[in-house]
């Protein structure tokens, strides 16, 4: 059920398919690098910042409740926000309104049923923390692929009188309260102690239960935080550049249809789902930071070489396959490595606090995307910039690696 409730919530991961509609709706256009009047992509991605950059915001403000009372409680309330908020998009007559309903309430929405579903799967498996991370956060991906072909399935058979992109938002935002809401009834913690039965805990770092159980405010005096809040914001930076700007790229350098580039952003959805699942099941043979390095890898060179391989369909597709993959692998392993490092009894809280590490991230990868091609009408130079930060995660995991073989 948690997976069902996260499905829902890929709902912003397919949100390219609106960028257009809604700006053009709303009259936001920029004039662009060839003197034509543009949609103004800076804008949906401030929306779209806002929104992933709340996410962290409803951990923290709910993660209290989902680890020492209810799950539930948390995971329904967070399902009502984000179902109203979408509903109440379909009635936007203003970018800041955008701002409020689908950044604001959404994220913080979002944040709190994600942050209870995610913590209390990990808790129900601690033998493997790394698949079970992985398919619950896998399911944002998923929903992905089904919300953006349905979202433009919406558009395309609007009832007369309608605006398109307004009904879908309406259609959708009822749709997700009740799915999220219903799938937040059956969802608990396990037992104080609980293990799986017959399961013999094994003496590596990263599966041990003696892990100490850190509070939030002891995080802030450890330096092995620090250096995971960097990796992440490093490992996500590139995909949220490309998964807020996805249509527009296929649009705009591969010269592809609004049809085809719809099937791109699902297909990314799907890569991301498996990336989170395929990562998180790697990680529990090789270790967490063995698959992040490989992610970091896979990242910096094909951010590199993207410029040259988003001028053409079957390139970009191959690229921005990977890319999200390895997104989605990020997001997968990352409580997994909150809990091995910090303990899981507070581990809706901690992670949360990891986890504003991606509203960073949520924030400079998508800006950075739509700047640049607002100023150069080509995501090129952003590219660059996303394999250089890319690479210096890579660079901080090797570091983290080689001080774990001297401290084990």
């Amino acid at each position: 059920m948690g997976i069902l409730a996260n499905m829902c919530m890929g709902a912003a991961y397919a949100s390219s398919v609106f960028a257009k509609p809604i700006l053009l709706h709303l009259g936001l256009t920029k004039l662009g690098a060839a003197s034509v009047l543009v949609p103004n992509m800076a804008l949906w991605a401030n929306a779209f910042s806002i929104n992933l950059a709340c996410l962290p915001v409803g951990m923290l403000l709910s993660g209290k409740i989902a680890d020492r009372k209810s799950p539930r409680v948390v995971v329904i309330g967070g399902g009502i926000l984000f179902g109203m908020g979408m509903f109440i998009c379909g009635f936007t007559n203003s970018i800041n309104w955008l701002y409020i309903f689908f950044g604001v309430v959404m994220g913080i929405g979002s944040g709190a049923a994600y942050g209870a579903i995610v913590s209390t799967s990990v808790r129900w498996f601690p033998d493997m923390r790394g698949l079970a991370s992985g398919l619950a956060v896998g399911a944002l991906g998923f929903g992905t692929l089904i919300i953006a072909p349905v979202a433009s399935y919406l558009m395309a058979t609007v009832p007369s009188g309608n605006v398109p992109v307004l009904w879908a938002f309406r259609v959708l935002g009822i749709a997700f309260l009740i799915v999220i809401a219903v799938g937040g009834i059956v969802i608990k913690n396990p037992p104080l102690s609980y293990k799986p039965a017959n399961w013999i805990p094994k003496t590596s770092f990263q599966a041990s239960t003696s892990v100490k159980d850190f509070t939030w405010v002891q995080l802030f005096g450890r330096l092995e935080f620090w250096v995971l809040y960097v990796m992440y914001i490093s490992g996500a930076f590139s995909g949220l550049m490309i998964i807020s700007q996805a249509s527009p790229i296929a649009q705009t350098m591969a010269k592809l249809t609004p049809a085809v580039a719809v099937g791109i952003v699902a297909s990314m959805g799907l890569s991301n789902a498996l990336g989170r699942v395929f990562w998180g099941f790697i990680s529990d043979k090789i270790g967490r930071l063995g698959a992040l390095l490989l992610m970091f890898v896979a990242t910096s060179v094909v951010m590199f070489a993207l410029p040259a391989m988003a001028l053409a369909h079957q390139p970009l597709l191959i690229a921005v396959l990977v890319v999200s993959a390895c997104y989605g692998g990020y997001l997968g392993i990352f409580p997994s490595v909150c809990a091995d490092y910090f303990g899981s009894k507070n581990l809706t809280v901690n992670y949360a606090l990891l986890f504003s590490a991606f509203s960073i991230a949520a924030i400079a990868g998508p800006m950075v995307g739509a700047r640049i091609f607002l100023k150069t009408g080509s995501y090129a130079n952003a590219f660059v910039i996303a394999g250089v930060v890319s690479t210096a995660g890579g660079l901080l995991t090797i570091i983290s690696l080689l001080t774990r073989k001297k401290t084990a």
